[in-house]
């Protein structure tokens, strides 16, 4: 593995293996004049300006490579994705995609470059999951992407209206009124502004810790602020002294710093400085015309001259708790064109495989992390070592382990589905599946060691945290259909049954105000009335903007308002509304690199998490309007990244820190490898690692959509918008029941061999459910959408407390006092 690159020769040998099948070697040379290819290509570091030249004219993108794309590996027994081909991306799959282990020799092993295991595993073909798979894909690591429904497109991405926040490079305000020089202005929708948004909406009332302006750029670890002694962006960022809410502004300045130039590179085409054209992913977003921007302006793709001509530009709208419009859309569905742009160009990349109907059940560990031993070593989970996931075909009812040399990312969305009233699709979509499977994990680390504590690990944090949408359509018996925050942004009015506007009643803002605030605003306002049975009284009205306009600029809302039996106008008419479960702002703990961790910050190896299954810190209490498709985009790639090791320059210098991460990302690999070949050859031996099973027994899914209804209705009722003590503790018991009842469910049916999806969904949702219960139970500062309506005992218990210890902090002063004057 070691080479001297001294001649021409050696060069081209270089540059042989770079056009091989083999896209994944790691080659090591001697600091002085030649290259240290520690990780894959796209990370390549020359110290030597000839080589630098030589390899950029010899080394064209080996995933474009017209050899690599055609080599044929699909004419094997085992097929692309190992033992069942009943569940791949096409009927016929085509000859697309050759894998190769990847080792620190470079004797290429010819045997093992059909190895399907030799990937990277993303469950959920969402926003974040795609995102990660075109990153890791554009940088050679083949990919497998698992989705619960039949359809790519059928995630939470997809309903999605509002947008993604950008940035108004043209908005300005002047730094000295008198001035009418341009040059004394100043960009209003900074990075700085954003964070500071974002802060506002968490329900952190502190100040920022940075507040110099910040520039647009790769936020790496020499800028963290929140760091511990091995600095590592800390998992919790601050605690808030107020709300108790735990927002980590690393992550906030991650977004605002790098979500830009994700926009560019992943959605948008050259027209916008974008480069979505090389990889099939252009978004048409909605556009309109303004008059040129002079020469002073700080986008170079605005710069012109002020000559009265007008500029075809991106549409920016103004969302609630935004200082500024920054929100790019398409219409009311940006959710449906951005999931359909960007799953089409996953599906067409040769490297990235999706693998339709596939439900996750349980991750697949080696809880000795090198392979060698099937115990764990005890008190330490940096041992455990995630290598794949057993998947359950919800069309055959198969069961089969899917291995992953590169990891497992969790990207199946958040868990707001286990709510009765929810904004989420129906289906297996939102009930908790990421959080699930985690918890499971950390339970099966607990149970295999008496060095660890269940739950002690914090592989999940702030899921008390569930956002509530504070406009959801209102109509009995009927499903809850989002109506979108940007109709408030456009001047949409929130009534009560009698036309008043309340929402100032609850915040300056109105509103605008954030979205916990307003939802609570609703619930109580529809409260008032409902307890005497009588009219609904939380109404959204916006009938004083032009018709047309309207309908043009809301065609979802205004087409699902038509489709009804008895349709409703909402140009003309105040439409019912009620809050309802719409986004998960805690879920699997997560660094800044999509890395899963524990409460010291030690990693579970080669797992990783991005978008609503993640816990980044970033929303803190409550999610700051159109971040959610944005945080899939800049988290998703960090953890494409992570997983490929690239690491990016920052102002020049390479981030040391993510170079050593990177390194044991690359260790990690080298030994899930080393135990994913020994499971094979054990399962060869034992004649099958696939287990045959029959349909599954209908009268166990009905039970299971069952007990999953109960459940729903129990957090709706006890751990909804308002919580009080005595109903957390209810919905505690109860989802601890329903907990093991689902643990029976499918332990009993799945050895019995036919447990169907229904009680995988059921599991997941009652192991998230009853970690959202404990998590509210145990925090009882209200903060964010955790709201908390204290009972009167504990109310006057906490004023006591409060007293007695402002009481000791004045006898400490005395005594202090006494004793500086002794």
């Amino acid at each position: 593995s070691l080479f001297h690159f001294n001649d021409h020769n050696n060069i081209m040998i270089m540059n042989q293996l770079l056009h091989t099948p083999v896209h994944r070697i790691s080659l090591r040379a001697k600091a002085s004049g030649g290259i240290r290819w520690s990780s894959y290509v796209g990370d390549v570091r020359c110290t030597d300006n000839y080589l630098r030249k030589r390899y950029n004219d010899n080394n064209n993108d080996i995933t474009h490579n017209h050899n690599f794309k055609n080599n044929d590996f699909h004419n094997n027994n085992n097929g692309l994705l190992g033992h069942n081909n009943n569940i791949s991306k096409r009927s016929t799959p085509p000859s697309r995609w050759c894998t190769q282990t990847r080792s620190l020799s470079t004797t290429i092993n010819t045997s093992q470059r059909s190895a399907p295991h030799e990937r990277l595993l993303v469950l959920g073909s969402g926003v974040a999951g795609c995102a990660t798979a075109l990153t890791a894909a554009r940088h050679g690591i083949p990919v497998t992407v698992l989705h619960a429904g039949s359809d790519k497109e059928d995630c939470n991405s997809y309903w999605a209206q509002g947008g993604v926040i950008y940035r108004n490079y043209r908005l300005r305000m002047e730094q000295n009124q008198q001035a009418a020089d341009s040059s004394n202005s100043q960009l209003v929708d900074t990075p700085l502004s954003l964070v500071n948004d974002i802060r506002i909406a968490s329900g952190y009332t502190s100040p920022l810790q940075r507040t110099d302006p910040l520039e647009e750029c790769t936020y790496s670890s020499n800028l963290f602020q929140n760091q511990n002694n091995n600095k590592q962006s800390s998992k919790m960022g601050k605690i808030c002294p107020t709300s108790g809410v735990n927002w980590n502004e690393d992550a906030a300045w991650k977004l605002a710093c790098e979500g830009p130039s994700r926009i560019r590179e992943l959605l948008l085409g050259s027209k916008d400085d974008g480069i979505g054209e090389s990889h099939g992913c252009v978004v048409p977003f909605d556009r309109t015309t303004l008059p040129t921007s002079g020469e002073d302006d700080d986008n170079d793709a605005l710069k012109g001259i002020k000559d009265g001509s007008e500029d075809d530009v991106l549409s920016l709208c103004l969302e609630a708790s935004h200082s500024a419009p920054r929100i790019i859309h398409h219409a009311d569905c940006s959710g449906k064109v951005i999931t359909m742009s960007i799953t089409k160009a996953a599906f067409d990349h040769p490297l990235i495989e999706f693998v339709g109907d596939a439900v996750v059940t349980d991750l697949i560990m080696d809880e000795n992390g090198d392979g060698t031993a099937a115990t764990a070593t005890e008190g330490n989970n940096n041992d455990a070592m995630v290598i794949g996931a057993k998947v359950l075909n919800k069309r055959t009812n198969q069961l089969d382990d899917f291995y992953a040399v590169h990891g497992v990312v969790l990207a199946s969305g958040g868990l707001a589905g286990i709510y009765q009233h929810s904004t989420n699709p129906l289906g297996f979509n939102a009930l908790g599946s990421s959080v699930g499977l985690a918890l499971r994990l950390e339970d099966r680390l607990s149970s295999s060691s008496s060095g660890r504590n269940n739950r002690s690990n914090g592989i999940v944090s702030d899921l008390e945290y569930v956002q509530f949408h504070p406009t959801a359509l209102y109509l009995p018996n009927e499903a809850r259909f989002l109506l979108t925050e940007a109709l408030r942004g456009e001047g949409a009015i929130l009534r009560d049954a009698e036309g008043r506007a309340f929402a100032k009643d609850y915040h300056p803002n109105g509103e605008l105000a954030p979205r916990d605030i307003v939802a609570r605003a609703v619930f109580c306002e529809s409260q008032k009335t409902a307890a005497a049975g009588s009219e609904h009284n939380a109404y959204l009205d916006i009938t004083h903007r032009d018709s047309t306009w309207l309908k043009d600029r809301f065609p979802s809302v205004h087409g699902h308002l038509q489709s009804r039996d008895t349709p409703m106008d909402f140009t003309k008419d105040r439409i019912p509304v009620t809050p309802a479960a719409h986004y998960t702002c805690g879920g699997v703990t997560t660094d800044l690199n999509g890395c899963v961790i524990g409460d010291y910050n030690g990693s579970y190896r080669n797992l990783y998490a991005a978008g609503e299954a993640a816990r980044t810190g970033l929303h803190g209490g409550n999610r700051l309007a159109s971040t959610s498709l944005l945080e899939g985009l800049v988290f998703g790639a960090s953890v494409g990244e992570m997983v490929a090791g690239v690491v990016a320059a920052t102002t020049g210098q390479q981030d040391e820190v993510a170079l050593e991460g990177r390194e044991k990302v690359m260790e990690t690999m080298h030994h899930a490898r080393h135990a994913i070949e020994q499971r094979l050859v054990m399962g060869q031996q034992q004649s099958s690692a696939s287990s045959s099973r029959p349909s599954s027994d209908d009268r166990s899914s009905q039970e299971a959509v069952a007990i999953l209804a109960q459940l729903k209705s129990l957090m709706w009722d006890n751990v909804g918008v308002v919580r009080t003590p005595s109903n957390l503790a209810l919905a505690v018991s109860e989802l601890s029941a329903i907990r093991d009842e689902a643990d029976r469910l499918w332990k009993d049916e799945n050895n019995g061999g036919n447990a169907g999806w229904e009680v995988a969904a059921l599991r997941d949702a009652a192991h998230a459910g009853l970690a959202v219960a404990d998590a509210a139970l145990a925090n009882r500062v209200s903060g964010g959408a955790h709201f908390v309506a204290l009972e009167e005992e504990e109310e006057n218990k906490r004023g006591s407390d409060a007293a007695a210890a402002r009481e000791q902090d004045s006898d400490d002063e005395d005594d202090a006092f006494v004793a500086a004057r002794a």
